[in-house]
């Protein structure tokens, strides 16, 4: 069985050969390992794909992304002001609305929102290099692209500490935004996944971590935007997995309804109360802690935490081995081998 085949049949809840190993987003790893920088490969999508590629051989991630880090640039197109760093991801520099008419002024002024991303030369620099990348490797390893969920990309629309506010002050509004947010992203992938690019979809729903909202406010606002984005994906024939940050014991439930096949949780949620909630709905990923497992962990230490992730939560298939949140750009390569290697030997 191909690593694409393995996380793929555990995305539809079965049982592959062995347990999938992925690494989650690692752009800015990625940048730094290999010495390249976000604005650096800006229309240059055969050096984008080449990176991927190479690091991809080195580490044997059974699932590769394209344009990881690059999240806050699909915005740009909109009107939004990106903020390059010497490390890090690019930032956006202020929120697209300031007043409530804002919301309609971006829908008046882009209104075809296919056109208006394929009119950034970075989002045309990730779609180019999804298909390079695919085309090099993607019989053997599952090709994604990585965005923001619909209620995290319409934060930064909105602004998050306002949106915040606004969930109980105008939730219409909030609940507009998060629609356009879901329109984006799937206009995002759709080119990729038509042209064959990708066979998988990677957004991450950070601002709909527990630590921020309510169940409640999670099944009101969140669900509503990644129930469009992924019944579009699923219609489309494409794989669907989805991130979310902090202690989302309480939404659990939540998150098969979510349209998602996998989803990964974050190094504060208990594995095995995951999978004992929902573990009979749908494929989850986890999540051992990219800091201080991963990162400052021994060689053991990191074999002994996968284990008992796979323990938890995958001994009957439908799980993927993989950190709590993105791996910090500091993490050794080694430890990455020691990782994946753990998951790619336990055998069904």
């Amino acid at each position: 069985m191909k690593p694409k085949e393995c996380v793929l049949t555990a995305f539809e809840n079965k049982k592959p050969e062995r347990v999938p190993a992925i690494i989650y987003g690692g752009g800015v790893w990625t940048m730094k390992h290999t010495g390249n920088t976000f604005d650096g490969l800006i229309g240059k999508p055969k050096e984008m794909a080449d990176m991927v590629i190479r690091v991809n051989e080195e580490i044997q991630s059974d699932m590769v992304y394209v344009g990881s880090g690059y999240n806050n640039i699909h915005l740009q197109p909109f009107g939004g002001r990106i903020k390059y760093r010497p490390v890090g991801a690019p930032d956006l520099e202020e929120p697209l609305m300031n007043v409530d008419e804002d919301l309609d002024r971006l829908r008046e002024s882009y209104p075809d929102i296919k056109a208006t991303l394929a009119s950034d030369p970075v989002v045309n620099t990730i779609w180019e290099a999804a298909g390079l990348v695919h085309d090099a490797i993607g019989d053997e390893y599952l090709v994604s692209a990585t965005a923001w969920g619909p209620f995290s990309l319409a934060a930064q629309i909105y602004g998050v500490e306002k949106m915040m506010q606004d969930c109980f002050r105008k939730p219409d509004l909030v609940a507009k935004t998060i629609q356009f947010a879901a329109e984006i992203n799937y206009y995002f992938y759709e080119p990729m996944i038509q042209a064959g690019s990708i066979e998988a979809t990677a957004i991450a729903d950070a601002t709909a971590s527990g630590d921020l909202i309510s169940p409640r406010m999670f099944k009101k606002f969140a669900l509503p935007g990644l129930q469009y984005f992924h019944e579009k994906i699923a219609a489309l024939n494409c794989g669907r997995f989805l991130h979310i940050c902090g202690d989302t014991t309480k939404s659990l439930e939540l998150f098969p309804e979510s349209g998602t096949q996998c989803i990964a949780i974050d190094m504060k949620v208990d594995l095995a109360v995951a999978h004992e909630k929902i573990g009979d709905k749908i494929c989850i990923g986890g999540n051992s802690h990219p800091v201080f497992i991963l990162m400052n962990g021994t060689r053991q230490q990191i074999i002994d935490n996968a284990k008992q992730c796979i323990e938890k939560a995958g001994l009957d298939g439908g799980y993927v081995l993989l950190p709590g949140c993105d791996i910090p750009p500091g993490l050794p390569v080694e430890n990455i081998h020691a990782y994946l290697q753990t998951g790619r030997n336990w055998k069904y």
